[in-house]
């Protein structure tokens, strides 16, 4: 059964990155987060600067301590850090060579779906960074728009939510409720339709659960 799977999750994955090479995006399909992870650090081989957007995927890959035993400057914001050190790190991450993140949905049509609470992930996989390189297992992809914005709230934002403590409305109710929260982290959407065009995207899919 495992084996039928991943063969059929290779199919989809094939699906997907053939619809982003159309609207544009680079795209490859990886058996693993090994041979992900490796291709990344290649890529990564002539940058000195590496953002990083807040990413469950990236860090299950441990991209963030290899690109730096690599000699790498790793610009990413951790926790404790006050607003304005968090502003700072969020405009210099905007600017480096290279960044990552991991989108909360693929399409089939090759769309990418991002959901923020402060937009600083959103802006940077616009424009900005030399270099984009976004990651994502197969458990991203939806079929279209509309389920990729569905998973993205009911699913990816939920887990969040529950990673980061918050006692959002979505926790009680297991669903996006849509909320008014002070402490809501889904307040902006990026959706990429196509390739913004002075922006060089690299999308990494993944035959495994990587990430919400």
């Amino acid at each position: 059964m495992e084996k039928h799977r991943r063969t059929l999750n290779s199919k989809l994955l094939d699906n997907a990155a053939a619809a982003l090479r159309r609207n544009n995006f680079e795209a490859e399909v990886y058996e693993d987060g090994k041979a992900a992870a490796a291709a990344l650090l290649e890529l990564a081989a002539g940058g000195k600067t590496i953002g990083v957007g807040g990413s469950m995927t990236v860090a299950a890959l441990g991209l963030a301590d290899a690109l730096a035993a690599a000699g790498k400057t790793i610009i990413t914001h951790k926790p404790g850090m006050d607003f304005e050190t968090k502003r700072a790190v969020w405009l210099a991450a905007q600017a480096a060579d290279i960044y990552l993140a991991s989108p909360q949905a693929v399409t089939l049509d090759g769309k990418l779906i991002f959901i923020d609470g402060n937009g600083n992930r959103g802006a940077a996989v616009i424009y900005g960074p030399r270099k984009i390189v976004l990651i994502a297992g197969v458990n991203k992809i939806a079929r279209d728009q509309e389920e990729g914005l569905w998973r993205s709230r009911n699913i990816a934002a939920i887990a969040n939510n529950l990673r980061l403590e918050k006692d959002n409305p979505c926790v009680a109710a297991g669903r996006c409720v849509d909320c008014a929260s002070k402490f809501r982290i889904c307040n902006a959407v990026t959706l990429l339709w196509k390739k913004p065009s002075v922006s060089d995207i690299r999308v990494l899919l993944v035959n495994e659960d990587l990430g919400y």
